[in-house]
């Protein structure tokens, strides 16, 4: 089966005579996080009890990131902060107050405690808008939006700084870096007025955003990685300015387990061309071996690069991926 149709998915098939999908459309503002949310065809609410439960969690970089703000996660700046990491030998001249006496009574030598100072992590949410993603019941794009927000607010309430970074065959719209909670509603807002549209490359987006100097940081891609252009070289570029990565792969059951029609008509959701094929249990067979090792390939990748990575259904409950199956992966705590 040929790659390409792997990478547009079976979005957008139809029977002959059926409508095409429709594009999500944004409604408007609803006020603040606590309220209701439209997204798309969708009222999401955001339960007190659920907004509690988040305000728990904590987001996690794989590796110590550098900032100049105090916060919640370890900066590799050395110093009076709040984590001991390590001794070295007093040099003349160091600071006395971080003087172990204790290890001088001892061993009758002068070392040094040292800390890693708490700071805030700089975090990059990237939103796949693309529109491959504006497919299944509920869509992949209003999915990913969902769970961006919650992403979202769990990093500001920790006072870290977020950035929003919608993307298709580019960057289409950003929210620069916010703190604080007071900042969630600008999130919610930002994340309504979305609209699914345009093909995918994240090697653009992930070019022209971080073409300008950024801080290191927590990058979060939510995507279905449907790039006719493949992962591996944007996953190479985002290496290169070394961030910490976590993948959400957003996919939908229905191009998981396809319920086709003898006869159908296969529209590439990107590209807008289509060919009537004939479906076979073979053919179904084929592509769902494909599309399974695709998504292999793409887990692979992060997990060799220590990168975190989960795979999950739009019909995944957001409480059971936000409380259990990100704590598991290690992105939140």
């Amino acid at each position: 089966m040929p790659t390409t149709l792997l990478r547009e998915s079976w979005n957008g098939c139809r029977s002959p005579g059926n409508n095409e999908p429709r594009a999500a459309q944004g409604q408007s503002a609803r006020g603040r996080i606590e309220g209701t949310l439209l997204l798309g065809q969708q009222s999401v609410l955001f339960s007190e009890e659920f907004l509690r439960q988040l305000e728990h969690l904590t987001m996690l970089a794989r590796r110590p990131v550098a900032s100049h703000l105090r916060g919640h996660h370890r900066s590799r700046r050395t110093g009076s902060g709040m984590i001991f990491t390590d001794y070295r030998p007093y040099s003349p001249g160091d600071d006395t107050r971080n003087l172990d006496w204790g290890t001088y009574l001892r061993l009758d030598r002068l070392v040094l405690r040292l800390f890693e100072e708490e700071a805030d992590l700089p975090i990059y949410v990237f939103v796949d808008v693309s529109r491959s993603m504006d497919f299944g019941t509920p869509s992949k794009f209003d999915f990913a939006r969902k769970f961006a927000a919650a992403i979202a607010y769990v990093a500001l309430i920790n006072h870290d700084r977020v950035s929003l970074v919608a993307f298709s065959d580019g960057v289409i719209a950003e929210l620069p870096a916010r703190r604080g909670k007071s900042q969630a509603w600008r999130s919610l807002h930002f994340l309504e007025r979305l609209q699914a549209s345009g093909g995918t490359s994240l090697q653009t987006a992930f070019r022209s955003f971080f073409g300008a100097r950024r801080s290191r940081g927590l990058v979060v891609v939510i995507s279905d990685f449907l790039d006719r252009e493949g992962f591996e070289r944007s996953f190479q570029l985002i290496r290169e300015y070394r961030h910490d990565v976590f993948a959400v792969h957003v996919t939908s059951p229905e191009e998981v387990e396809p319920v086709l029609a003898d006869e159908v008509i296969l529209v590439a959701s990107e590209r807008g061309d289509s060919a009537q094929t004939r479906v076979t249990p073979d053919l179904i067979k084929a592509y769902r071996e494909t599309f399974l090792r695709y998504c292999a390939e793409i887990e692979s990748f992060c997990r060799s690069h220590g990168w975190g990575y989960l795979r999950t259904s739009t019909q995944t409950p957001l409480e059971e991926l936000m409380l259990k199956a990100l704590r598991d992966e290690g992105l939140l705590r």
